[in-house]
């Protein structure tokens, strides 16, 4: 049965291979891959074929001896095979959500990179979304299972041997046939037993009957217990698995410099959700690699000085109309709020003004003396309001480039923007263009500014970014960190402490000692029987040179 299942998962893991490889290695697939792709297949499906046989045949027998259905479906959970099974299925499907398969987009985004046929297929089969797929979900619900059962099928045994009374056994004669303990006809005193044993670090009792002293030497017993520490410690890990994969959420939120949102798309779902918060982007920019230099303070020369290294955004969370977290998210520097957490994941042109400087004329003034009728500047934010003077001022709509807006996509920009002004309890919208000759033409043509007594230029033009944040809420994070703690301190205290006893039984000038290691049993055993002789010799008070059975 051993064979047929190391059968089946070889067979299993080359048949996956090849598929993978097919799937996303190889550009054209020819005869020679479909035929090793077929040989792969026959093989995988003869292995479970046989491997189903032999599984029917073995637990029909199995049943038949227990006559017990709790019994056998409680030891088929508990098969350890059926754990190593497990984890190569989930092994596998997390390295396809993680390494072959890009999670959470639209079906149009695998129909273009996989094909209509493997893209859809990829869609239907949940591989789009794997981490939050069904069978996922009950392959982790299938492990817990089988590690709870594999846990309570030996725990009890350890727990008896370990931490019950029963441990305290004497080294009576039929102790003797079991341990073959060594004998030392040396007349040693029983505190003298007894520090020999502790000084080796042993926790000793003792137990006298008739003309015979008994003696029991435990250390490091917490030891056993270490496997069971990391076992809970997976089942923690697993809780916190299982609770990001019913509640987790990841998807997508838009946001143009100055605006808020908080609108969540899902793309793998189509679905948008409502974040119990906005985010607003109070400031965008792009780093380029002369300037990262800079604030790492080194001088360094370049060709890539005006590259992009990064870009940023500085954020605001707005929870009940207030700011209830401020911060800057970044490329490889998520923001993190609550169980909530915000990365920088992509930026673009949102096709309208980000960022104006206006420069003010008086109309009357402007035409005689320029230099008189110029009454200052004022900057403007997309989404902000500003002051200057008696008005207030705003970007009411803008375009990038006048002529063609896609060429301002581009970077070529001819921008206009209207403003829209409030003075004196009446409002205004006056056009800018990014020439001024245009804004001049602009502006007198419009019959509702003939009483409105300045002239507005463009100064300085920067366009509006739109920041898109990959937002992913995973409650089960703390869990996932407190099994991590408890993996790791389990096996500390399984790999790094070590359960021994000793059984001694002194009766006469005769003491007999039997010992026992849970591991590194020959090292134990080499340095225990070197501590005896110096026990003897430390013993002999006779002159005698004692010797041992």
């Amino acid at each position: 049965m051993v064979k047929g299942y190391a059968f089946l998962v070889i067979s299993f893991v080359l048949f996956v291979g090849v598929s993978i490889v097919g799937l996303f290695h190889l550009e054209e697939r020819g005869m020679f891959y479909f035929a090793l792709l077929g040989g792969s297949m026959a093989l995988f499906s003869f292995a479970l074929i046989s491997y189903v046989y032999e599984v029917f045949n073995f637990l029909k027998e199995e049943y038949r001896k227990r006559k017990s259905l709790w019994s056998f479906l409680f030891d088929f959970l508990a098969d350890l095979r059926l754990a190593i099974f497990i984890m190569l299925l989930l092994g596998l499907l997390s390295m396809l959500g993680s390494t072959y398969v890009q999670q959470n987009q639209p079906i149009e985004f695998y129909l273009d990179r996989f094909g209509a046929d493997i893209g859809y297929w990829l869609w239907k089969l949940w591989i789009t979304d794997v981490f939050h797929s069904w069978y996922y979900i009950a392959l982790l619900v299938l492990l817990a299972v089988n590690l709870i059962a594999c846990s309570f099928k030996r725990l009890p045994r350890v727990w008896v041997q370990t931490f019950t009374k029963e441990r305290f056994q004497k080294l009576d004669e039929h102790m003797e046939r079991h341990l073959k303990p060594l004998s030392l006809h040396v007349n040693p005193s029983e505190e003298k037993v007894i520090r020999f044993l502790r000084g080796m670090g042993f926790r000793v009792f003792v137990d006298k009957e008739g003309g015979r002293t008994y003696f029991y030497g435990e250390k490091g017993r917490f030891a056993r217990l270490g496997v069971y520490v990391v076992h809970i410690g997976l089942l923690v890990i697993m809780v916190g698995a299982l609770i990001d994969a019913l509640w987790g959420i990841r998807g997508t939120v838009i946001v143009p410099e100055g605006s808020r949102s908080d609108r969540l798309t899902v793309p793998a779902k189509e679905k948008v959700y409502k974040l119990p918060f906005q985010i607003e982007v109070e400031d965008f920019k792009i780093v380029s690699y002369e300037e990262e230099f800079s604030r790492k303070g080194i001088k360094r020369d370049t060709p890539f000085k005006d590259a992009i290294a990064s870009f940023e955004s500085h954020i605001k969370i707005i929870q009940d109309g207030r700011v209830v977290a401020q911060g800057m998210t970044a490329v490889n520097a998520p923001f993190d709020f609550g169980t909530y957490r915000i990365f920088q994941a992509t930026y673009g042109l949102t096709g309208s003004a980000g960022r104006v400087k206006i420069a003010v004329f008086d109309k009357k003034l402007a035409p005689k003396d320029p230099q008189k009728a110029f009454v200052g500047e004022v900057e403007l934010r997309a989404g902000r309001v500003s002051e200057f003077k008696n008005m207030l001022l705003s970007i009411d709509r803008s375009t990038l480039n006048i002529e063609d807006e896609q060429k301002g996509f581009e970077g070529e920009l001819k921008p206009a923007l209207v403003v829209k002004v409030l003075m004196d309890g009446k409002a205004y919208d006056v056009p800018v263009v990014y020439s001024p000759e245009l804004t001049i033409f602009a502006q007198s043509q419009l019959a509702e500014l003939k009483d409105f007594p300045y002239v507005f230029f463009l100064v300085d033009f920067e366009p509006q970014f739109f920041s898109g944040f990959q937002v992913s809420r995973q409650p089960g994070t703390p869990l996932i960190w407190l099994g991590s703690i408890m993996v790791v301190g389990g096996m500390l205290l399984a790999f790094y402490t070590v359960h021994r006893k000793v059984w001694a039984r002194l009766e006469g000038n005769t003491l007999k000692v039997a010992f026992w290691s849970h591991k590194f049993k020959e090292e134990f055993r080499r340095s225990f029987i070197r501590a005896l002789e110096e026990l003897k010799h430390e013993s002999t008070s006779d002159g005698k040179e004692p010797h041992t059975a």
